[in-house]
């Protein structure tokens, strides 16, 4: 129980961090959020710099475990890269917005995080197509994906579609 109230707390933090940014990512907003009391998240983070350790963990966690899907998937490691790019609302995406607001803010760590799985993502992509030069344009093909589907609106025709994927995938491979 404790653990999964710890773990509810950081969601939320990712969430207040993803939807509004640093400043809107209180401790007191966290709590309010949580239905907890701000004494009630000190319990579990006693500063909001062990809760933004906690996010930095998360995010390194969430890193390790998309490595691994990331190296054995059917599709190859591009085509996974580029496709979990669109995806907004899954974990490891969530904490790396989060992580670079973080970042942007200032943060070392979450800084040093992010720089971390970018050249774990960009090693995997260089052993899958064996041009360093290609892999930097997989990376940045997935993550200017993941920019725009960030950005769309409920409802609103994605800039960037699946099979548009499916395409960069191709050309990037080839």
């Amino acid at each position: 129980m404790e653990n999964s109230k710890a773990e509810g707390i950081v969601d939320t933090y990712v969430s207040l961090l993803v939807d509004g940014g640093v400043r809107s990512a209180t401790i007191d907003a966290v709590a309010k959020a949580c239905g907890l009391s701000k004494a009630g998240v000190l319990h579990y983070f006693r500063s909001r710099a062990e809760l933004d350790a906690a996010l930095v963990e998360r995010l390194r966690v969430l890193l390790r475990e998309d490595l691994r899907l990331m190296r054995r998937a059917e599709g190859g490691p591009v085509r996974y890269y580029l496709t979990s790019s669109l995806d907004t609302e899954a974990p490891l995406e969530r904490a790396v917005v989060a992580a670079s607001r973080l970042a942007q803010a200032g943060h070392t760590e979450a800084r040093a995080a992010l720089g971390e799985a970018r050249s774990a993502w960009l090693d995997v992509l260089e052993d899958a197509l064996g041009n360093p030069v290609l892999a930097r344009l997989a990376l940045l093909a997935g993550d200017g994906a993941s920019h725009h589907a960030d950005l769309a609106e409920a409802g609103e025709e994605p800039f960037v579609s699946p099979t548009d994927i499916e395409h960069f995938a191709r050309i990037i491979e080839r």
